[in-house]
């Protein structure tokens, strides 16, 4: 539990590192960066929310029958 709390926090912290530096060059560019961050967020939390929801795989059992 405590190393999910860990690499969350340390990839929080290095976005917002990121797309700071990204400001300190162009003000512009910050912004475009943590958006672009949270564009790549979500979409891999709907990924991983897709692929824990799947149904299970059929099985050929009618031909035993």
């Amino acid at each position: 539990m405590l190393i999910n709390f860990i690499t969350f926090t340390v990839g929080l912290l290095g976005v917002g590192l990121v797309a700071f530096g990204a400001w300190l060059i162009l003000p512009a560019a910050g912004y475009i960066t943590a958006g672009a961050f949270c564009l790549l967020w979500s979409w891999l939390a709907a990924n991983a929310a897709a692929r824990a929801t799947q149904p299970a795989k059929p099985t050929n059992n009618e031909e035993e029958c």
